[in-house]
């Protein structure tokens, strides 16, 4: 999908701005950045940092825990996605060398699976946690602004064609001549169910109709995803060796009607380390993600702690949180071999236990399924518009749905409007 167009110089006046800062906005950016050095380029990005699925969560009251919550590395299958990480270096990405495969939530038996295939790269983020691989791409290119917790909530387009961006008390917070979508969020129904009204770029396009982003508009509406709720946590000393002392890092789970994947990150003790200063302790993050099914039941909760909740004001159920978290937890505990599996629930609550967590978070739009949106849909001079996802066709062997079809979508999206802006 994504060309090797030469560098170019267009007007400074051109200004792109992009919706979402996941790894297709993030490449968009880069790609954008590197063809067009004096475009004004501004990412805008509900949550506290770049990634998406491909995010870290971390706190300041363990600043040594990670957590990707979303996905813990990343399957790289074509020569032109290889590049692009390659290009990122090691201050980007890492090989991921976990242990990958399924757990019988019956037996507690581990099958190790999903090996290295040939030609097919795994990797995840520098240091271990993936949002390095999207702060990597824009990290020390100055046309590029990033506006963190920042949601739009409205869009709108002048008569001279100018895309105006506005927060939830419909002020304008910015403006651009061209405006690259990363993730389909502002632009799918499903926007009215967890934000409320309608969702801003089908607004837009009826306020000034565009035959072509119509045809657009109702090919994403098609679009359904698979959600997800994970409930995360993270635990040292005794605790974190018991998780760590486990066969896999990366299970699928088979036969369990509320979990779908169970997913171990952190560190052994390392006994060339002082326990002085901190580098000897073992310490791990564990993440647990529903099934489908699961979530579908158990809609209308997000988790407090998400941006969709903070930023958004997603109507999230947050009574039901706890009970959800526990839900998850107890099926955990239930698959013979778990280190909690003798513990009494009852006995002390979960947050005692542990360093942090367990929080809850729902990914709603993040896993998506069916067909892929055409390419001559994802870009539309007409309206100045582009889209870029791993819901976007690409012409690479890219797996739909993956990290790897939102890096050479978004890439792609940066070339073509870049090349567009130079006929202008």
């Amino acid at each position: 999908m994504a060309s090797s167009a030469a560098a170019s110089t267009i007007s400074s006046s051109v200004r792109v701005a992009i919706i979402g800062g996941g790894v297709s906005g993030s490449a968009s950016a880069r790609r954008l950045a590197q063809l067009a050095p004096s475009a004004r380029i501004t990412l805008y990005e509900m949550g506290r940092g770049l990634g998406g699925r491909a995010s870290t969560r971390k706190t300041r009251s363990v600043p040594h825990i990670y957590i990707n919550h979303g996905a813990p590395y990343a399957d790289v299958r074509s020569k032109l996605g290889r590049s692009l990480i390659s290009s990122l270096g090691p201050s980007g990405t890492a090989p991921f060398s976990g242990v990958r495969g399924f757990l019988d939530s019956k037996t507690g038996t581990f099958a190790p699976g999903d090996g290295e295939k040939e030609g097919v790269d795994y990797v995840t983020g520098a240091k271990g946690e993936m949002s390095q691989i999207a702060s990597a791409m824009i990290s020390g290119i100055p046309s590029i602004d990033t506006k963190f917790k920042t949601m739009i909530r409205g869009l709108s387009r002048s008569p001279s064609g100018e895309w105006q961006l506005l927060d939830k008390s419909e002020e304008v917070i910015g403006s651009a001549d061209w405006l690259i979508v990363a993730g389909s969020g502002v632009a799918h129904l499903r926007w009215s169910k967890t934000f409320g009204g309608e969702p801003p770029l089908i607004a837009a396009e009826k306020a000034r109709p565009d035959p072509k982003l119509r045809e657009a508009l109702d090919a994403i509406a098609s679009h359904e995803a698979s959600p997800v709720l994970a409930v995360f946590f993270s635990c040292s000393g005794p605790t974190a060796r018991k998780w760590l002392s486990l066969d896999f890092d990366v299970a699928d789970v088979n036969g369990s009607s509320i979990l779908s994947r169970i997913m171990i990150q952190g560190k052994q003790k390392d006994k060339n380390s002082s326990q002085s200063d901190g580098g000897g302790d073992e310490w791990c993050s564990v993440v647990l993600h529903s099934t489908e099914e699961f979530a579908l039941q158990n809609s209308g909760v997000y988790g407090s702690s998400s941006s969709a909740t903070r930023i958004g004001d997603a109507a999230s159920d947050a009574s039901r949180e706890n009970s959800l978290i526990s839900d998850m937890m107890v099926a955990m505990n239930e698959i013979p071999g778990m280190p909690e599996i003798n513990t009494k629930l009852q006995d002390e609550s979960y947050s005692s236990r542990y360093d942090y967590g367990p929080v809850i978070h729902r990914w709603g739009n993040a896993f998506p399924k069916g067909d892929a949106l055409a390419e001559d849909l994802a870009f539309l001079p007409s309206s100045r518009i582009a889209f870029c996802g791993d819901y976007v066709d690409t012409s690479n062997p890219a797996r739909f749905g993956s990290f790897e079809s939102a890096l050479l979508s978004g890439t792609w999206a940066g070339e073509q409007v870049s090349q567009f802006c130079q006929k202008d």
